[in-house]
């Protein structure tokens, strides 16, 4: 199985390649995207261990003799003190603007390869190789970088589109189970803002998704990757359709902020701003309480709805204010009609959210 996307954005267009052991053959795709001669690959330790060897083979097919650079992965080691690691080491190997910065790693790793690459001499070429389902789907595409700044989550970052991404799905053998639900999460939110029939997946085979089955999980991430591709393509920088995908985000980085990144996965609090979601939909009688209903089960079925500690609804509207979509004062939500339908309502009382937040709240603690 193999699918090449495109993400057209004239200049800055660039291939999505997803293949099965498509990591061994990464040289011929630096060579067909970058005119580079000078590689620098970014990884994790860990994830440099599973697969590193396997990506230089590929890349000294090609002759290619990579600098390597490590960071520490997780969310906490995703701010200044990591890019400031990274660019001191470019400085030091003597990168200039002909060099390519591949990051090897899940979404810490290319969202700050992303940053480093657009800030090194204003800007050199980015190649992304994600090892998680989430980064596979989601992160690795569409030119966003950033690091957490002043406890907040992405403050600080740029878009920088890649020359390439190369998606191997056979990577996600390693992960853990939860790192891989958390991943679905993604998937999730794709079907529910644009794929009714992505969706209905998980409805219809939710234990070949568990189990991993290649052929659906090929598909998953092809149709996500697709999703994606084409909305990018059409609002590179978020003045309008890209907001969708942020369908679950608002209260979903608002929560990982208000539990300090340490007690549910960017998936898990995603999901849990999807069902908040679903709420403010029903309450603002945008939907059926059916399309809530539905994506509970889905959430649930998927194993995303892990136990959800108690939270003031107070604190978690403020933090929503620090989201980078909140605009004049007021908080954006993206909300559902039905799935494959979402809306944006910026408008929405004060009230209405806390009240909703409170709900959420005592739901979850009976359910989960």
């Amino acid at each position: 199985m193999k699918k090449e996307i495109k993400v057209d954005l004239d200049d800055k267009s660039y291939p999505i390649l997803i293949e099965n052991g498509i990591l061994s053959e990464c040289g011929s795709f630096l060579r067909r995207i970058t005119a580079a001669q000078k590689i620098a690959l970014l990884s994790a330790p860990a994830v440099y261990k599973a697969w590193g060897r396997e990506l230089l083979k590929g890349l000294a097919r090609k002759r290619f003799q990579p600098e390597l650079i490590l960071i520490s992965d997780g969310e906490k080691n995703k701010d200044e003190k990591a890019l400031s690691r990274i660019l001191k080491r470019l400085a030091s190997l003597g990168f200039q603007r002909d060099g390519c910065l591949v990051a090897l790693g899940g979404g810490v790793i290319g969202d700050v390869a992303g940053l480093a690459a657009s800030l090194y001499m204003r800007g050199i070429d980015l190649v992304q190789c994600p090892t998680t389902l989430l980064a596979q789907v989601d992160a690795s595409i569409g030119g966003k970088t950033a690091i957490d700044f002043a406890g907040i989550k992405n403050l600080i970052g740029t878009f920088h589109q890649p020359k390439g991404v190369l998606i191997d799905p056979q990577v996600l053998g390693t992960l853990d189970n939860r790192q891989f639900k958390t991943g679905l999460a993604e998937v999730i939110k794709y079907g529910i803002i644009q794929d009714e029939a992505l969706f209905a997946q998980f409805e219809k085979r939710p234990e070949l998704i568990l189990r991993r089955d290649p052929q659906i999980l090929f598909r998953l991430i092809s149709t996500s990757c697709e999703i994606k591709a084409r909305i990018v393509s059409q609002d590179e920088r978020e003045g309008g359709k890209r907001a969708w995908l942020n369908y679950g985000h608002t209260l979903g980085h608002a929560l990982e902020a208000y539990f300090h990144y340490g007690v549910l996965t960017h998936g898990e609090a995603v999901a849990y701003g999807m069902w908040f979601a679903g709420l403010l939909s029903c309450r603002l009688r945008l939907c059926p309480e059916i399309v809530l209903r539905r994506q509970i089960a889905v959430l649930k079925r998927m194993g995303l709805l892990r136990k959800l500690p108690n939270f003031s609804p107070e604190e978690i509207y403020k933090k929503m204010f620090l989201d980078k979509k909140a605009r004049k004062g007021r908080i954006q939500f993206i909300l559902t009609r039905k799935i494959g339908l979402v809306t944006i309502q910026k408008n929405i009382a004060q009230p209405i959210i806390l009240s909703a937040l409170t709900q959420l709240r005592a739901e979850a603690s009976e359910r989960c």
